[in-house]
């Protein structure tokens, strides 16, 4: 063995040898290169996408994903088709609809088919006359937006009106079994703290696990609110007793009582005494006992954001006329 090695690295030290070898190198790559330029019959297989499925379908189960097709092309082509398979798209909008079946005819599939290959691939035959979809049906349905809330407000400050979402509700499009289910979608927690001023944040909405199918109208929503510093105000209210009967005086200890209100600024230098109205029910005076009545604030400004009074009763003598 060992001689045998000994003579071929003996061999290759020879200017006639190395010669030799470079020219069959040569020849054979020039004979490799002549066979693949030669056009040959042969099968390969393309990977299908589909594309253009109707808005109002989705596809319940995946059709068929691959295509054996024969080609008649040079070496070089379906040397490219093994080193990296071909992706073809199938139309779907093309597709004819008949007795509730939906399909591509053998002749639609290979007009796309042979629009996707080059000037040097001829399509002789492939494997599939017909390929059916199976759809199902879409359905649009509108849901709020929950807003998922953790906020606090700094000393003296307060929200102005309500919490804003918008969109306050989102259209879902997908199968009726799945959509039918959702009735309400809730936003991630949004947290805030100290709050002294407005604020607007964009919140991802907490979608369900099971989204296949499912197509959402937005997946985030802007959450806001306006922030404003208030203030505090005493109103003095008179009491107003009301279905006394004919005959009757009721007054009540004390006739006056205060109402502590919270609220802007503004909003408590606009405050009137008949903006507010402190009420005590004759028909009570029956279940009282110890002459007292109780007492409630019936109206006061929808704008304040809270009105308070220094009793919840008063005290009461009658006199008949």
């Amino acid at each position: 063995m060992k001689p045998l090695l000994e003579w071929i690295r003996t061999g290759l030290k020879k200017r006639k040898v190395k010669v030799f070898l470079l020219f069959l190198i040569c020849a054979s790559l020039a004979w490799f290169i002549n066979k693949l330029s030669q056009t040959y019959t042969s099968n390969t297989t393309f990977y299908v996408n589909y594309i253009n499925v109707p808005s109002k379908y989705l596809l319940a189960n995946s059709p068929k994903e691959e295509i054996q097709v024969r080609l008649t092309a040079a070496g070089f082509q379906f040397l490219g088709y093994h080193l990296k398979p071909k992706h073809i798209t199938l139309d779907v909008s093309k597709m004819v609809e008949k007795d509730s079946l939906y399909y591509l005819t053998s002749d639609q599939i290979r007009i796309q088919l042979e629009d996707q290959l080059n000037n040097y691939s001829t399509l002789t035959d492939f494997d599939s006359d017909i390929i059916y979809f199976d759809f199902t049906s879409l359905e649009t349905k509108k849901v709020p937006v929950i807003a998922t809330l953790d906020i606090t407000y700094a000393t003296n400050h307060i929200l102005e009106g309500k919490i804003g979402i918008l969109p306050d509700s989102i259209e879902l499009t997908g199968p009726k079994s799945k959509i039918d289910t959702i009735n309400t979608l809730k936003t991630e927690l949004l947290q805030l703290n100290n709050i002294t001023s407005s604020f607007s944040e964009q919140v991802a909405l907490k979608l369900p696990q099971d989204l296949d199918g499912i197509n959402f109208s937005a997946t985030n929503v802007q959450i806001k609110g306006k922030v404003v510093k208030f203030s505090e105000q005493v109103m003095e209210i008179p009491v107003t007793v009301i279905n006394v009967p004919e005959g009757v005086k009721v007054r009540t200890f004390p006739e006056i009582v205060q109402v502590r209100c919270q609220g802007t600024i503004q909003d408590l230098k606009e405050l009137e005494t008949n903006d507010f109205m402190v009420v005590a029910d004759y028909l009570k005076v029956a279940d009282e006992t110890e002459n007292r009545l109780s007492i409630t604030l019936e109206r006061y400004p929808k704008t304040l954001h809270n009105a308070q009074m220094n009793a919840n009763e008063v005290e009461f003598i009658l006199r008949r006329e």
